[in-house]
Order: structure tokens, then C-alpha cells, then sequence
């Protein structure tokens, strides 16, 4: 069966448009979307001393049910938290880790492009200093690199 591409970027946006706003794709039901929004005030609960149980009758009272209308349980309550707080966790992590990649720059750290003037391509570029931690521009490591080869083929 052939596809018809118009049709089908067509039928994904209007997909994409029926679906609620969420950055979480596996978020299907409401009690998760529910827990999330109030996490803080779950852990105020916590933090009090209030039971699971009682925070998750509170929940089924204002609604916040699993399936078809069954009121939410303490272990489903705590399951949900545990999901909720490891995705949180995993999200906060992968910043962290990106924020540390020096090839990558934010918003406020892009760099204005070069000059156009082409350097000499004779005189060696100085090496980054080895201990210095700052790092090497690729062209600083493409004129180092020449300039090593330029050293080994020197004639004596």
C-alpha cells in the first residue's frame, strides 16, 4: 500500500494537536499528571507525619481515582511518587551531565563567527598549554598537528 505523505504529516499534526500538553510521553492517566502537580505538597504531608494511606483517601476524595472510579490506594500512591521522583532524579542528572560537555555551549555562551581573513597557513599556531586545563580549539589542534608533522619532515 503506497503512502501518501500530505496525508500523512496531516494526520500526524492533527494527532499531535488532540494530545493534552505534557513533556512526560508515558504520562497516560490522570493520577499520575495529578501526583505530579502536587509532589510538593505530598512531601510537606510526609514530612509532618501523615500516613500514605491518608494522603492517598485525600487524593480519591478530590477525585484522583485509579481505573474505572476505584479509589487510590497507599501502594499505588507511593508506586506513582517513586516513578514521579526517579524521572525527576534521571531529568536532573541529564542536565548535569550536558551542562559538562564543553562541545556543547547554552544561549548565553554562543560565540560570534570569525573573521573571514584566512590565517597564515606557514606559521605554526602556539600548543595549548598541557596543564592548563583550558581546551584546545580545533584549529589549535589541527595547527599543532601540522606543526609536529612539519617537525618529523624537516630535512637536517
Amino acid at each position: 500500500m503506497p503512502l501518501d505523505p500530505k496525508r500523512l504529516a496531516r494526520d500526524a499534526k492533527r494527532a499531535q494537536a488532540q494530545r493534552p500538553d505534557s513533556s512526560i510521553g508515558r504520562e497516560t492517566t490522570g493520577v499520575t499528571r495529578a501526583v505530579r502537580a502536587g509532589l510538593p505538597v505530598i512531601r510537606q504531608l510526609r514530612a509532618a507525619g501523615v500516613t500514605w494511606a491518608a494522603i492517598a483517601e485525600a487524593l480519591s476524595a478530590q477525585g484522583v481515582t485509579q481505573g474505572e472510579g476505584r479509589p487510590l490506594t497507599a501502594t499505588r500512591l507511593t508506586a506513582i511518587v517513586t516513578q514521579v521522583e526517579a524521572q525527576e532524579r534521571r531529568t536532573a542528572e541529564r542536565e548535569a551531565r550536558r551542562r559538562t560537555r564543553p562541545d556543547l555551549t547554552t544561549s548565553s555562551e554562543i560565540v560570534p563567527p570569525p573573521e573571514l581573513s584566512l590565517p597564515d597557513p606557514v606559521a605554526p599556531a602556539p600548543p595549548a598549554p598541557a596543564g592548563s586545563g583550558a581546551h584546545a580549539t580545533e584549529e589549535q589542534i589541527r595547527r599543532a598537528g601540522l606543526h609536529d608533522l612539519r617537525q618529523l619532515l624537516k630535512k637536517p
